[in-house]
């Protein structure tokens, strides 16, 4: 009986695998909710054209593993000097070359280009051109948490224009190198300096020179205070005068007081420190650069004013002050003089 119960069985698993039709594979089998499930880490992203900082460092985990490496040196020769268009060329093939990584610094001379990214480990790598050759380079950058950037949103197309400007204004064209790297924390911008050291010229991504602001033309004015103010609607003061150029002081977190400077040819430099002001704060687009303007042209004799606009003598709107010339005088901020009820 024993016999027959396990021939009856065998039949029954032959017929089973008779009916599966010919041809058929196994399905591959789906992950499960109790499968192991690796991490990977992005790879930090770049910068916006206007970067800010951070909030924290890029993630990185121990299952990621790194790109491959591209077999360097290689070829990569270029129609165009460098400083006539072969810079943006050459830049955007290291950033190719690199994995398209975030920059942390750009270095561009006549000669060579070096790009220093930031790997996934969070280390930095280095790569170069020079004379028609790709290969890795030393570099002592570390990533100390500063802004990353993409080098490919910088105007490299015309580096000999940007040089000419430069040596037009730091009066020296003696072995220019351009830099791109953080100026300031969210803040990445270009500059030029030479061999042997003159003064530093600084650019915009779009390759436009930060100049020197005169403290008397309405366009002067206008662009000298919306460096000071930019991003906010709450200051306690805004001043300008020849010698220190444009500063605004503004309230931030952690009862701290911001103090933003732009003087002469240098980009916009903040400083903070604990406190507050007891001045009441305002809005800085109530200020009028022409209403000014006129203002210091009617009270200077040539060699211009310092002007300072708050409430310390709480109004209902903010006061400007002038100091011209060893006088003070007073105006509301259409240019009316306040001189004489505020005596």
């Amino acid at each position: 009986m024993t016999h027959l119960r396990q021939a009856a069985t065998l039949l029954g698993v032959l017929l089973l695998v008779g009916c599966v039709p010919e041809g058929s594979s196994t399905p591959a089998p789906t992950p499960s909710s109790s499968a192991p499930v690796t991490t990977v880490a992005p790879t930090p992203g770049p910068s916006s054209p206007n970067p800010t900082r951070s909030s924290g460092e890029p993630s990185k985990s121990a299952n990621r593993t790194p790109d491959p490496t591209p077999s360097l040196p290689v070829t990569f020769n270029i129609a165009t000097p460098l400083i006539d268009g072969g810079a943006a060329t050459v830049v955007a093939k290291l950033h190719e070359l690199s994995g398209l990584r975030p920059a942390l610094k750009l270095d561009v001379s006549e000669e060579e280009v070096t790009l220093v990214v930031l790997d996934n480990d969070l280390t930095a790598r280095s790569y170069r051109w020079r004379d028609g050759i790709i290969e890795p380079a030393e570099t002592d950058v570390q990533y100390l948490r500063q802004t990353i950037f993409w080098p490919t949103d910088f105007a490299l197309d015309n580096v000999h224009l940007i040089f000419d400007n430069a040596a037009l204004l730091g009066t020296s064209s003696s072995v220019q190198n351009l830099q791109v790297v953080e100026y300031r924390p969210g803040q990445v911008l270009m500059s030029v300096t030479t061999t042997p050291e003159s003064s530093t010229i600084f650019f915009r991504p779009d390759g436009s020179v930060f100049r020197n602001l005169d403290t008397t033309s309405v366009a002067d004015i206008r662009e000298g205070i919306a460096a000071v103010t930019e991003a906010t609607s709450r200051v306690y003061s805004v001043g300008f005068n020849p010698d220190l150029g444009y500063w605004s002081e503004l309230p931030v977190a952690d009862d701290s007081t911001e103090r933003r400077s732009r003087m002469e040819n240098r980009p916009t430099y903040l400083s903070q420190r604990a406190g507050t002001s007891q001045l009441e704060t305002f809005d800085p687009d109530v200020v009028d650069p022409v209403a000014l303007a006129q203002s210091i042209a009617s009270l200077s004799t040539g060699e211009g004013c310092a002007v300072e606009i708050d409430n310390r003598f709480e109004r209902v709107q903010p006061v400007v002050t002038y100091q011209c010339d060893g006088e003070t005088y007073h105006s509301d901020l259409q240019g009316r003089d306040l001189t004489a009820q505020l005596r």
